[in-house]
This record gives C-alpha cells, structure tokens and sequence, in this order.
C-alpha cells in the first residue's frame, strides 16, 4: 500500500510531555497504521493507537526510556519521568514505530488502515474509508 500523498516529507520530530526524550526521524515511513488491539488499548490507555513504522537507521532517539515488554512480539520504550509511550519495538524488524500523537506535528502523515478491528471498541464507528482488517495486516510494510 503506497503512503498517502498528503504526508509530509521528513524530517519528524517530536518526544514525550515533559520533553526529557525527543526523537528525529529522516525517511519516511513504511507504514502509517490505526491498531485497534487489546494491548493497544491498554498500553495507550485509550480506544486505539496510531503510529508510524519507521527504518530503525532513520531514526535517533535522545534522553533515557524504561522498556516494558507488552507481548513476545514488542517492547514499548516510554519516558521513567512523565510516562509518555514514546516508541514501540518489533521483535521481527529493522523498524520502530512511534504515536503520531507523540510528533511535534500529529498531522504529518496520514493513517493508511485500521488493524484488529476485532478488538475495536463497539462504540467507535469507523467511517473514515479507510481499509479495515480483523487482524494483523496483510500488507507488508514498505521497503524504505
């Protein structure tokens, strides 16, 4: 799935509330997606996440996070001052993927689809016309 055309060209920045992490991103992503998962939820403390995969060598990451291992397959680094989820690591790739609510510019880039929308909180309707898949995605992420 090609990124949206109304993205921004990098670079990104943002970081956590109290500005004790900050991150700079220097390619564009690879995957732009709403999850809708349990773990998600959870973990965000909120209905879904939107975040935004990038190639882990575009990205630099400043100031110190504490890691919480939310599942085999991620581990979510967040500021130990403030307690803003600041990255998000797969185990299976050279990527990380960061809250769009975290960048300086939340509306940079555009989501592309909803994933585990199984998961998805029966009150949220979801018209934005979006692709929508039950669980992971199908569509790979980009190559950078």
């Amino acid at each position: 799935m090609p990124a949206h055309p109304a993205n921004l060209a990098p670079p990104y920045e943002g970081g956590c509330s109290c500005g004790a992490v900050r991150f700079r991103i220097e390619a564009p992503p690879v995957g732009v997606r709403i999850c809708h998962c349990r773990i998600c939820q959870q973990a965000m403390a909120s209905p879904f996440i939107v975040q935004a995969s990038f190639p882990r060598p575009s990205v630099t990451v400043t100031g110190e996070t504490s890691v919480w291992q939310s599942s085999p397959r991620l581990k979510r680094h967040f500021c130990p001052r403030c307690g803003t989820r600041v990255t998000i690591e797969p185990a299976d790739g050279d990527r990380l993927a960061f809250p769009l609510a975290t960048f300086d510019d939340p509306a940079a880039l555009r989501p592309e689809m909803h994933i585990w929308t199984t998961s998805r909180i029966p009150w949220l309707r979801l018209d934005d016309g979006l692709p929508q898949y039950p669980e992971a995605s199908p569509e790979p992420y980009r190559m950078p």
